[in-house]
């Protein structure tokens, strides 16, 4: 069989639209909420994933499922991984509303059931959107940040374990912050950090929380602004790596 390097392009351009619509957050009802993300792809189609949704356990009204993922590795396999690990992470989180017993499930499967040598970074947890608690677990991710309304430095909040895949268990903890009137609750992955100049040089955590730090308190679209200054600071440079964003931020009372 011969290479048909245009039946790869078209096949890779329908991947991709299939990948549009799996980070896409639409129809999400959140009153009190402003809720924006970006992604882009390192390649063609990328790993990361994130995804908000309301939790559908009459007992949790106004309950939101937030993850956000990063699967080792670029391109087709980790796409592959990451359709794969989505609807798992999402019904697991769904259906116990504990952050903790989600990861744990999700990990189960892929050490068990589907060893691929490939490993997750996954952030799971439940915000509630009333009182602005967000619990949560980390397995092996990029920890979340809190960026204050008021320009003062972002924040991020501690707690984590090993990647999904990895071991048979996680061992992760629960962690609870508030999200006060005002402020942003900032998940990513770290594509945005890792992203490097022609030079060579990484845009950095610095970079970033400067860049949170001065749409907090301009009142720019926040995902979009930040990630704009990343691929200006990229520039024609080859992408580190995929970058996702996700900002939920709770509107003043």
């Amino acid at each position: 069989m011969t290479f048909d390097p245009e039946l790869l392009e078209r096949e890779l351009r329908v991947a991709r639209r299939i990948q549009r619509t799996l980070v896409q957050l639409a129809g999400v009802e959140a009153d009190g909420w402003e809720i924006t993300s970006e992604y882009r792809p390192a390649r063609s189609i990328g790993g990361d994933f994130f995804d908000v949704f309301p939790l559908l356990d009459p007992t949790r009204p106004r309950q939101l499922g937030v993850v956000i993922a990063d699967v080792s590795g670029k391109g087709i396999s980790a796409a592959l991984l990451m359709a794969f690990v989505r609807p798992i992470m999402r019904s697991a989180l769904d259906r116990s509303g504990n952050p903790v017993e989600a990861l744990e499930r999700t990990n189960t499967i892929l050490v068990e059931e589907r060893r691929t040598g490939l490993f997750v970074t996954v952030l799971a947890g439940v915000l509630e959107l009333d009182t602005g608690t967000f619990s949560f677990a980390n397995a092996g991710h990029e920890l979340p940040l809190v960026v204050p309304a008021d320009g003062s430095a972002p924040r991020a909040i501690p707690g984590g374990g090993p990647l999904i895949g990895m071991f048979a268990h996680l061992g992760v903890e629960l962690q609870r912050v508030r999200i006060a009137p005002g402020d942003a609750l900032v998940l990513y992955t770290d594509g945005v950090t890792d992203a490097r100049s022609d030079s060579g040089e990484r845009f950095g955590e610095e970079r970033f929380l400067a860049a949170l730090r001065r749409t907090a308190s301009s009142g720019l679209a926040p995902c979009r602004d930040v990630v704009d200054q990343v691929l200006a600071f990229q520039a024609d440079g080859e992408p580190a790596d995929d970058i996702a964003l996700l900002v939920l931020r709770r509107l003043p009372a």
